[in-house]
């Protein structure tokens, strides 16, 4: 049983399903950078068990954040709202009441 689950309509779960498609695309670039970055600095095997340990809690981080099983959080968008993955401005098209508590909610600690 559901329980708490926000009712999306299908404007609104397009918009959103865009938004973390945009979201989950610059995060995983900007790993993709980090690692680049990070391996170039290797000259040790416990810097690549280090680097094999920060991947694993990375991937489980993206993948709990982005996993979806058909339905879509206001509490993921606003999380990405505030760690600067996505902005307001590309949630737009979403109904009023629902960018709104959206951005309340990416307004909280």
């Amino acid at each position: 049983m559901k329980t708490n689950t926000q009712q999306w309509s299908q404007t609104d779960q397009k918009i959103a399903q865009e938004a973390l498609g945009k979201a989950y695309a610059r995060e995983t670039e900007a790993l993709v950078a980090e690692i680049n970055q990070k391996a170039s600095q290797i000259t040790q095997i416990n810097d690549i068990w280090a680097l094999n340990d920060y991947l694993n809690s990375k991937r489980y981080h993206i993948d709990g954040k982005y996993y979806s099983n058909d339905t879509i959080s206001m509490f993921v968008l606003a999380q990405l709202v505030k760690e600067k993955w996505l902005s307001l401005d590309e949630l737009s098209g979403l109904t009023p009441s629902t960018r709104a508590k959206v951005a309340a909610l990416a307004k909280m600690s």
